[in-house]
């Protein structure tokens, strides 16, 4: 059974395909490439505000998009700002928080609203809004180049991308032209090269899912499950509960890309390029589960509908240039998810709305709208430093033992971790010395 079997649209619309009988306009006022949560928010917000938008994607949609498909508290407001929050409930899981489980086998219940709704149809349903707001799209469309001119100042920008609709070797080419482009390409370095505002081609992470259906299972998971082991990191392990009997079982590893302490030893005698770690989805995949009996279980009496898939992290907003002239970057092009946690989707489509309301605040200056972009970006950016450096509790499963022995002693430590899980309160209070301190010790 392939990807594209294991959940349909349910919708009940069409797919979105390009229009080949009609022809396409070359001019638009904001150039939108990639249709994923944070270029639909961009798309949403931009469309509303009565603002000509053209979104571009390299598929069609309804497609698979590998993710762990969690919706923590800033996804779901993300949501209902953009108008599809109630849609998206009614088509998803909805579960009870976090049961976060420790190599020592010990399990920490930390409640909050969440939600889990596989991609496939969580994209269609922005997709379907964007369109609704007044956005056209042209799907099946591959982004190639960034097209430029030379403004009156002699500086260069970018005022549109050159495309290709249908296949990459047998597809017509095509110039498409606008006053902004945003890039929301995720987290491929290709893209980001072709736009040149690439600063770090590897990406931070990398993640790896597959689905596996258990109807048996359908009432015993009420909690997004995470986990820890020392046979899979730095990282973690998930069982995330989907609609109809489906769950996302899945693996984020950090680090893999730094070379061995064997590798940099040989680069400072020899001099020759530092190598990195090679990624084993399968036996990363299979180290989760034999860890955890009750995933094993889950998996072993469950059939596994979705091929083991890969797919990199961008995150910190970092490894990319958040705008030049003409373009804003955004989602997990920019590095929109968090480190330590990998969630993603929420501050995606956050940054994605971020770069509308830069441009709608001032369409016509390109420096002010760059401007007010990286100040939007700079009021969150403290938050993803913060999961930056508590990430080492990805290396290091013991202290998560230590957590959860911590917080099933104290429904307060609990209850700050669900005012930090709904963002409610700073996670410095858990993520810094000093609240890693008062965790410890009050």
């Amino acid at each position: 059974m392939t990807n594209s079997d294991v959940n349909v649209d349910r919708s009940n619309s069409p797919p979105v395909d390009p229009t080949f009988d009609q022809p396409i306009k070359a001019d638009s006022e904001v150039l939108i490439i990639g249709a994923g949560p944070a270029g639909c928010a961009a798309a949403i917000t931009l469309a509303r505000a009565g603002r000509q938008v053209r979104i571009i994607d390299q598929h069609t949609f309804p497609r698979d998009k590998v993710c762990g498909d969690g919706l923590i508290p800033d996804s779901l407001q993300a949501l209902e700002a953009l108008g599809v929050l109630d849609t998206v409930l009614e088509r998803a899981t909805l579960v009870k928080g976090l049961a976060c489980h420790g190599p020592a086998g010990g399990t920490l219940h930390i409640p909050g609203k969440l939600a889990v709704l596989p991609r496939r149809d969580l994209d269609m349903i922005l997709v379907r809004k964007a369109l609704d707001e007044g956005a056209e799209m042209i799907a099946s469309a591959r982004f190639n180049a960034v097209l430029t001119e030379q403004d009156s100042q002699g500086q260069e920008q970018v005022v549109g991308a050159n495309i290709t609709i249908g296949d990459r070797a047998t597809g017509s080419q095509l110039d498409l032209r606008a006053r902004w482009v945003i890039l929301a390409t995720g987290a491929a370095a290709g893209p980001l090269k072709a736009a040149q505002v690439c600063e770090r081609s590897l990406p931070s992470a990398m993640a790896l899912r597959t689905y596996v259906r258990n109807p048996d299972w359908a009432d015993r998971l009420e909690h997004l499950e995470i986990s820890w082991h020392r046979s899979y990191a730095p990282g973690y392990g998930w069982v995330f509960p989907a609609p109809d009997g489906l769950f996302n079982v899945g693996v984020g590893l950090y680090g893999m890309h730094n070379p061995t302490l064997k590798d940099k030893i040989r680069h400072m005698v020899s001099g020759s390029p530092a190598r990195t770690n090679k990624l084993n989805l399968h036996g990363l995949f299979e180290r989760f589960v034999q860890s955890s009996p009750r995933v094993r279980d889950l998996v072993e009496g469950g059939e596994i509908v979705a091929d083991i898939k890969g797919a990199p992290l961008r995150c910190s907003l970092e490894g990319a240039s958040p705008s030049r002239p003409g373009m804003l970057v955004t989602g997990e092009a920019l590095g929109s998810t968090y480190a330590l946690t990998g969630e993603g989707i929420g501050k995606a489509m956050e940054t994605g709305m971020l770069a509308a309301q830069a441009i709608l605040s001032n369409t016509s200056d390109q420096v002010k709208v760059s401007q007010a972009y990286q100040q939007a970006l700079d009021s969150i950016r403290p938050k993803f430093a913060i999961y930056q450096r508590a990430n080492i509790i990805n290396q290091m499963p013991w202290l998560i033992n230590l957590a959860i022995r911590r917080g099933n002693a104290s429904p307060r430590l609990v209850n700050r971790m669900s005012l930090v899980l709904e963002e409610k309160a700073n996670p410095a209070r858990l993520f810094t010395f000093r609240g890693a301190w008062k965790f410890l010790t009050e």
